[in-house]
């Protein structure tokens, strides 16, 4: 049943007031129905209220743009999925073995089953376009998770190769591109690549939770802007993504009927390629995220910013497209609850893990280091427990903001299973974090995947 307007503004009013979250923007479609609803301010330094022409950084939905522009080159015969990255650019070697650099395809790249260490190192890099270069070096000396093509491990820095290949190829850089091969062809007027362009019109800010409960706004607008093919520089609107998602829901066909995508091309990024360490139930698509079987599946996929988070989805099941953007850090609970009112049935799982504790599960072996690039994880034994700490390594994330709030997080955790665990704070006593734990090698768990990500052991 399509969804009115005012039915989506109780929601999103409702939502916000519930969690405290400074603003929140929001659009569905369904069955031909168009609704819009915005509440809060898009901009704690000003009050300015949040509305529905509010633009946001889509963050990595932008891979979702990405990878429409690499199948339409793949339709035109310039590329294809399963060569090599270096037939096509043979000064990339991503990865510290050369052996193994030399065997990636750009399909590894779109469903982030390269196996390679990179997954959000952000490396000091001169501003876009020149900067996207300055990661050839780091990546070259990146270690290895997987075996190539084994499992997904979401791989922000994929991406940026994913633009140096589009770059020798063509001889333009991903802003050309989805300029020419996007938002051009689908009239998308609000949809600008950089923050001069933004500040012409309405634009949120992030923002991020204080000591004293309160939020403020980052004081830090962009990541680094050669991370624009992963997902900072793309700033849109509700409207203008929902156009773009109504065509991968079309298979490949604009709102006036302009063809963008191949109905091959449409069907394979919808496709399961990767499955999350978790199980097949889950994984990558080419650039989509997927849930759910054949004729439950839907498509999403998530974006960050500085101080916000969004999230869109496609499921054609339902004949719907959905976006959403908070601005706040600890927006993904306001999604989680919103995509759950959107989609009450299954396949369309909570982002809030649950499970009941298990106590006839060891604890030590769940022990140790856990490192990939960007974020240290430790467990440790604590009161007939565990501990999750995370802790960002500022190394690997020069020129990030990370707010002293958010410099060291940890989480109470109980084993729910031989291989995973289940983490909160002490505050919460429903759901939490699911942590699987990948490749068991006795005594212990070598891999550990959450948020997307695998981390390997570094000691016990």
């Amino acid at each position: 049943m399509a969804m009115t307007s005012e039915q989506l503004q109780a929601e999103v009013e409702r939502l916000t007031a519930e969690h405290a979250a400074p603003g929140m923007v929001a659009a569905v479609w369904r069955d031909g129905v168009l609704a819009t609803a915005a509440a809060g301010v898009r901009n704690l330094n000003t009050g300015e209220p949040m509305t529905v022409d509010t633009g946001f950084i889509t963050g990595s939905i932008t891979k979702i743009w990405v990878t429409t522009v690499v199948m339409t080159l793949v339709a035109d015969g310039v590329l294809d999925l399963d060569e090599k990255i270096v037939a096509y650019a043979p000064d990339i070697q991503f990865g510290a073995d050369p052996a193994v650099a030399r065997t990636l395809t750009i399909r590894h790249l779109l469903n982030h089953s390269s196996g390679v260490d990179t997954g959000d190192l952000f490396a000091a890099s001169r501003d876009y376009p020149d900067g996207v270069e300055d990661y050839l070096e780091p990546i070259a000396s990146a270690g290895k998770l997987t075996e190539p093509g084994l499992v997904s491990s979401y791989n922000n820095v994929g991406w940026i190769v994913m633009e140096m290949v589009l770059r020798r190829v063509t001889g333009k850089n991903f802003h050309e591109l989805v300029k020419e091969r996007v938002i051009e062809p689908l009239g998308l007027e609000r949809s600008v690549l950089s923050a001069g362009e933004a500040m012409l019109y309405r634009t949120a800010v992030g923002s991020f939770p204080t000591k004293d409960g309160t939020y403020e706004a980052t004081p830090q607008f962009l990541y680094p802007s050669a991370w624009a093919a992963p997902g900072t520089t793309l700033i849109t609107t509700v409207e203008d993504t929902i156009r773009f998602l109504r065509m991968h829901l079309a298979g490949g066909v604009s709102v006036e009927g302009t063809r963008i995508l191949t109905p091959d091309a449409a069907a394979a990024m919808q496709t399961p390629t990767s499955p999350d360490p978790t199980g097949p139930s889950s994984g990558f698509g080419l650039g989509w995220r997927y849930h759910g079987e054949d004729g439950r599946r839907v498509l999403s996929h998530g974006g960050g910013s500085i101080g916000g988070v969004c999230e869109a989805i496609v499921s054609p099941a339902d004949n719907l497209v959905s976006i959403a953007f908070v601005n706040s850090s600890l927006g993904s609970t306001v999604l989680a609850d919103l995509e759950e009112f959107l989609l009450p049935k299954e396949p369309y799982p909570s982002s809030v893990a649950s499970g009941d504790a298990r106590s006839d599960v060891a604890l030590q072996p769940f022990v140790g280091t856990y490192l990939r690039k960007g974020v240290r994880l430790d467990i440790e034994a604590d009161d007939g427990g565990l501990v999750l700490r995370s802790t960002p390594i500022l190394d690997e994330q020069q020129n990030c903001l990370v707010p002293p709030t958010m410099e060291v997080s940890e989480l109470r955790a109980v084993p729910i299973g031989e291989s995973a665990l289940l983490a909160r704070d002490d505050s919460s006593s429903t759901g939490g974090t699911r942590i699987t734990f990948y490749e068991p090698a006795p005594p212990g768990y070598e891999l550990l995947y959450t948020d997307l990500r695998l981390s390997r052991r570094a000691g016990r």
